[in-house]
């Protein structure tokens, strides 16, 4: 491809990625030694390895968080994977706060997949954990489990069950907790004692708010 051609597929992949992987740069036809040209002539920047955004766009405190997750498939353009569910979500203490519920960090960046996901980036927690369509929710291109999932998943993440009460008040007050569901929640993910003993703060913490709510 030729060095114009390259920097109109590099302009119209990171439109519509922002962040990019080589992977998805190579189906455009963009080689890995073009992608090492535009870094070092200032055009990109590299965010991880492999992955890459464009020189001058306005940057985000979630770019690294957005590039693990595509490195974990890497060859898929983030529309493919909004439209067919795989399972990769960001969730426990990263997923707290996105949504801006208790006291947590943004990393290191916590990301559950059905399957073992072999890394060596530091930044990132990876765990094998199943978490439905339906418990997660895209946030600025990000698949990120929604509260009541990622309530229990702090409890089963042995976070401090403090914080995890922390969380929940927090969700409750901003109208993020659907009672219901996250009992519901609660009983699924509950499957054996010692998760179920896990678990067990926050079970209380919602069992408190019904009572609260009724009285």
């Amino acid at each position: 491809m030729k060095y114009a051609n390259n920097i109109a597929a590099i302009d119209e992949l990171s439109a519509s990625e922002g962040v990019f992987t080589t992977a998805q740069a190579q189906r455009l036809g963009i080689s890995r030694n073009a992608l090492s040209h535009a870094c070092k002539v200032g055009r990109l920047e590299r965010v991880a390895h492999g992955a890459y955004r464009l020189s001058g766009a306005p940057s985000s405190e979630t770019d690294e968080l957005a590039a693990i997750w595509k490195l974990t498939a890497s060859t898929a353009f983030s529309w493919e994977r909004q439209a067919k569910w795989d399972g990769v979500a960001v969730g426990g203490s990263t997923a707290a706060w996105l949504l801006g519920i208790g006291d947590f960090h943004l990393s290191p960046y916590r990301i559950y997949a059905p399957e073992r996901i072999n890394s060596k980036i530091e930044s990132a927690r990876f765990g094998v954990r199943n978490v439905d369509e339906g418990d997660m929710a895209w946030m600025g291109g990000l698949p990120v489990t929604r509260a009541e999932r990622t309530l229990a998943d702090l409890c089963l993440d042995c976070e401090d069950p403090s914080l995890v009460e922390g969380a929940f008040r927090d969700a409750a007050a901003q109208g993020l907790i659907d009672s219901a569901k996250l009992g519901s929640l609660l009983d699924e993910l509950g499957e054996n004692k010692r998760r179920a003993a896990l678990l067990e703060p926050l079970a209380r913490a919602l069992s408190a708010s019904d009572q609260k709510g009724r009285s």
